[in-house]
């Protein structure tokens, strides 16, 4: 099977600056949307149909999310998890900022060290079997073989080069990354907020996702397949 996995991050930013870092902003969340390319298709189409439905014209994302758009990203939400796209799962792995230590990990290269993060959220994930295209949002880097060698990395676990490509894309030219991002948005809100969230929009958004998972949001088992969440503790064990 063909796979695409749609990736992308919030709060980057505080793993190379701890000065930045507050009560409410200190989770950061890299996150990935599987799905399986004969479903791609139909999914942009249901996403572009929603759009025009709520009038929404340009690109979506949870910084936009407000309360005069909420029905638009509860029909975002309810989307993920209609029955037709049972076999569309989300990932994420969440780290706490506070405990980065690029010097004593990553030979003082922050770089390396968000990449690594990034080898997290997908091995785990990908099998030997199938096929997967990796779309990530653009990102600066300072090595420019950074994605390529990702990849390499990714394809040693097999006996073939399961991971096709590892390619950057504007996010603002692709609605399935722009789907992830309302998805990872609910995941590093609810982290950094708790339940004391500044927007009630995003609240509520947060609080519906909630309710469409029977649970609240945070670390799961590793079986969980629809919206998996793994919480990396670098100062000794996980979950």
């Amino acid at each position: 099977m063909q796979i695409d996995l749609y990736c992308d991050e919030s709060r980057q930013d505080l793993l190379v600056n701890k000065e930045a870092i507050t009560s409410n902003n200190r989770y950061v969340s890299i996150g990935g949307l599987l799905v399986p390319r004969e479903k791609r298709a139909l999914l942009k189409q249901r996403i572009n149909e929603l759009k025009k439905k709520h009038g929404i014209v340009r690109e979506f994302k949870w910084g936009n999310v407000s309360d005069n758009k909420i029905d638009f990203y509860k029909a975002i939400v309810n989307l993920f998890f209609d029955a037709d796209f049972h076999d569309i799962c989300f990932r994420c792995v969440v780290i706490d900022a506070f405990e980065i230590d690029n010097e004593k990990y990553n030979d003082d290269d922050q770089e390396l060290g968000y990449y690594k993060f990034y080898y997290q959220l997908i091995h785990n994930w990908v099998n030997s079997i199938d096929t997967y295209y990796v779309f990530t949002d653009y990102k600066t880097n300072k090595e420019k073989d950074r994605l390529q060698e990702l990849r390499r990395i990714l394809n040693r676990q097999y006996i073939r080069d399961n991971i096709e490509i590892i390619q950057a894309i504007d996010s603002a030219e692709s609605v399935i990354l722009q789907f992830q991002n309302i998805l990872m948005g609910t995941v590093s809100y609810k982290y950094n907020y708790g339940n004391n969230g500044t927007s009630t929009a995003k609240s509520q958004l947060v609080s519906y996702v909630e309710e469409k998972l029977g649970r609240k949001i945070g670390a799961t088992y590793p079986s969980e397949y629809k919206f998996n969440i793994f919480r990396i503790k670098l100062s000794g064990g996980n979950r």
